[in-house]
C-alpha cells in the first residue's frame, strides 16, 4: 500500500514538473496562446494512442513490469522537455511524455484498484491525494529554488532524479500474478454505465488539465502577475486538491458518495467563477484553491464506481473510464488555448465552470 501511495506521489512529481515548463517554453519560444495550444495537442493525441497499448502491456506483462519500464521514460524525459531547442523538438518531447504518462496512468490505477479490492475498504481517495502532494511538493520547491535563482533546467533535473527514487521501490508492488488487471482483455468498447462514468471523468480530469496548463498562464499574462508568484494559482490548487483528498474517503463514507461528488462539482465551478470574474490575485488564487477543494474526489468517486458496474469486469470497466478521464486531461488544455486565442483565457475558464456546474446533475451515477 505504501509503494503504490509513492507511484501517486511520483505521477504528481511529473506533471507537476511539466506544468512549470509550459510558461518557461511560452516565454522562450515566444508562443501565442493558439500556437501553445497546438502543441500541447502532441501530448493528448500520443497519450490517448497509447491507451490501447497500456491496456495489452497491464494484461500482458502485469501492471508493475509496465509501472517500471514506463516510469524509465518518464523520469527521463523531464530533465529533456526543459531543455528543447526548439519548438518542434519540445512537441516531439511532449508526445513522448504523453505516451509513457498514460502507460504509467493506467499501470498504477490498475495496482490501486487491485490493492483497494484486497483490502475491503475505500482506499482510491487516498491514493489520489499522493498524486496531489507530489503535484504540490514539486510546485512549491520550484517556486521557492526560481526565487533563490534556480533555473528551471536544474529543477527539471531534480524531478527527474526523485522519479528514478521512487522507482526503486518497484519490487514492493505486487506482481502479475498477484494482480487482477493482468488477466482481463487489453481492451473493450464501454457500455452506457461505463460511459457515463467515463464522460464524467472526462470533465473532471479537463478541469484538473486546465488548470494545470493554463493557471500559471492566465495569472501571468492576463493578471500581469510575476511568474514566480503567478505559480500560486496552481499551488492553491494542488494545495486544496491534497487537503481534501486526505479525508475524501471519510467523507464519502459518512455522508454519501453522490453528495460528495454533487457538492464538490458546484463548489469548484463557483471557484472558477471567483477565479475568472475578480482582477485581484488574492482571490484569483482562492478561487483556483476551491476548484481544488471540490473535483478533487471527483475522480476517486468515478473510478471506485468503476469497479462496480453491473455485468462489467473491472478489468475492463476502469481503463474504459480512464481513457476517456485521460482524454479530457491531455485534449482539455488544447481546447482552452484554441478557445483563448479566439475570446480569452477568462472565457475559456468560463465554459470550465458551466461544464462543472453541469456535472452535479450525474452525482447519483457514483
Amino acid at each position: 500500500m505504501r509503494t503504490v501511495r509513492l507511484i501517486y506521489f511520483m505521477a504528481g512529481i511529473g506533471i507537476s514538473a511539466w506544468a512549470i515548463t509550459v510558461p518557461f517554453a511560452k516565454i522562450r519560444f515566444g508562443l501565442n496562446d493558439a500556437a501553445l495550444g497546438l502543441i500541447l495537442l502532441a501530448p493528448g493525441l500520443s497519450g490517448i494512442l497509447a491507451m490501447p497499448l497500456a491496456g495489452v502491456c497491464v494484461s500482458r506483462l502485469g501492471s508493475k513490469t509496465t509501472l517500471l519500464l514506463a516510469g524509465v521514460a518518464f523520469g527521463v524525459s523531464l530533465p529533456l522537455l526543459a531543455i528543447a531547442p526548439s519548438p518542434a523538438v519540445f512537441t516531439v518531447l511532449l508526445g513522448l511524455f504523453g505516451a509513457v504518462f498514460a502507460i504509467t496512468d493506467i499501470a498504477m490505477n490498475a495496482q490501486a484498484v487491485a490493492t483497494e479490492a484486497r483490502s475491503g475498504g475505500l482506499l482510491m481517495s487516498s491514493f489520489h491525494a499522493m498524486y496531489s502532494v507530489g503535484t504540490l511538493t514539486v510546485a512549491g520547491l520550484t517556486s521557492l529554488l526560481l526565487r533563490f535563482g534556480a533555473s528551471n533546467v536544474l529543477c527539471a533535473v531534480l524531478s527527474g532524479g526523485a522519479v528514478f527514487a521512487i522507482l526503486a521501490q518497484h519490487r514492493f508492488l505486487q506482481t502479475k500474478s498477484e494482480d487482477p488487471a493482468g488477466d482481463g482483455p487489453g481492451f473493450a468498447w464501454p457500455n452506457r454505465a461505463t460511459l457515463l462514468l467515463g464522460l464524467s471523468c472526462f470533465a473532471c480530469f479537463m478541469t484538473e488539465g486546465a488548470v494545470t496548463d493554463w493557471s500559471t498562464i492566465f495569472l501571468r499574462f492576463s493578471r500581469g502577475i510575476g511568474i514566480a508568484s503567478a505559480f500560486y494559482g496552481y499551488v492553491g490548487f494542488a494545495v486544496s486538491m491534497a487537503l481534501t483528498r486526505l479525508a475524501g474517503d471519510r467523507i464519502a463514507g459518512h455522508f454519501g458518495k453522490p453528495a460528495l461528488m454533487r457538492v464538490g462539482s458546484l463548489v469548484a465551478a463557483g471557484g472558477m467563477g471567483l477565479a475568472v470574474l475578480t482582477p485581484y490575485e488574492i482571490t484569483d488564487v482562492a478561487g483556483f484553491a476551491l476548484v481544488g477543494f471540490g473535483v478533487g474526489n471527483v475522480a476517486p468517486l468515478v473510478l471506485s464506481a468503476a469497479t462496480r458496474v453491473k455485468g462489467v469486469s473491472p478489468n475492463v470497466s476502469v481503463p474504459a473510464v480512464m481513457t476517456l478521464g485521460y482524454g479530457g486531461f491531455l485534449l482539455g488544455p488544447v481546447l482552452i488555448g484554441l478557445i483563448a486565442n479566439a475570446t480569452s483565457l477568462a472565457a475559456a475558464f468560463g465554459l470550465i465552470a458551466l461544464m462543472l456546474a453541469g456535472l452535479s446533475f450525474y452525482a447519483r451515477g457514483v
